[in-house]
């Protein structure tokens, strides 16, 4: 299916974020691309090709900012630009990131950058300019993102991309694997514990600084409520894929 009609947005990569912010007392300046998850754009094509019914569910498109009509629409329209014309937004997207690059390193300030903000798309995978990602091109910039698709850690990640692993109820056996690799995932709870599965858990919603947390270890995620009309926030632990361990 053709993707339907788009307009070229203003930026690609926001600053907006409540939990990024707190990384700012840290010394970085986080920049996200958001964009309309799973199958919620006109192809019907997912941009999350390992959600799960539970992650779908629980998706933070449809909490916090991204409750807000006005915001979804933007974020759907991305999409529908990264599905209509690939070639036209990764050329926007490494022209604004070599912005925000100058823009840093002028200032002597640090900036990390994360491009699946609602999404989970392999980014290692497409060449932008002179056959290079967006990784090769901009070296001194570190990129983080979550991700459920355990095929990316199949081949050797560039050494400033952190990529940590998203546990969901179908994967959770998957999940243990890697971190035994030492390589992060992050679980939901409803409330964080001192260890799971032996693993020691450390508090995600601290900060997004991924980059910065040791390796080996559970980042642990409060379960955000999903605000919009008609949500369901019980899916998310009937499902497991949240974690229930109050009391």
């Amino acid at each position: 299916m053709k993707p339907k009609s788009y307009y070229i947005p203003t930026s690609l990569l926001t600053t907006n974020n409540a939990k990024t912010i707190k990384g700012e007392k840290l010394g970085w300046k986080t920049y996200i691309l958001y964009m309309s998850p799973h199958r919620q754009n006109s192809t019907g094509k997912s941009i999350c090709p390992k959600a799960s019914a539970g992650c779908a569910a629980a998706c933070l498109f449809m909490s916090g900012h991204g409750s807000m009509t006005n915001i979804q629409k933007g974020r759907t329209n991305k999409t529908e630009f990264f599905l209509s014309d690939r070639t036209k937004f990764l050329n926007m997207l490494y022209i604004e990131i070599a912005q925000i690059e100058l823009k840093h390193r002028l200032e002597g300030t640090k900036v990390t950058i994360r491009l699946n903000g609602t999404s989970d798309i392999s980014w290692e995978s497409f060449k932008i300019v002179d056959n290079k990602t967006i990784f090769e091109l901009f070296p001194s910039v570190q990129f983080y993102d979550y991700t459920k698709n355990y095929l990316r850690f199949n081949k050797e990640l560039p050494k400033n991309y952190r990529l940590i692993f998203s546990r969901s109820e179908t994967n959770e056996a998957i999940a243990m694997e890697l971190i035994k690799k030492g390589i992060n995932v992050a679980v939901v709870f409803d409330k964080l514990p001192k260890k799971f599965n032996g693993y020691k858990v450390i508090n995600g919603d601290l900060n997004d600084l991924r980059h910065l947390d040791p390796k080996g270890v559970i980042v642990g995620l409060k379960y955000k409520i999903v605000t919009n009309k008609g949500a369901n926030n019980k899916i998310a632990f009937e499902s497991n894929f949240a974690i229930r361990t109050a009391a």
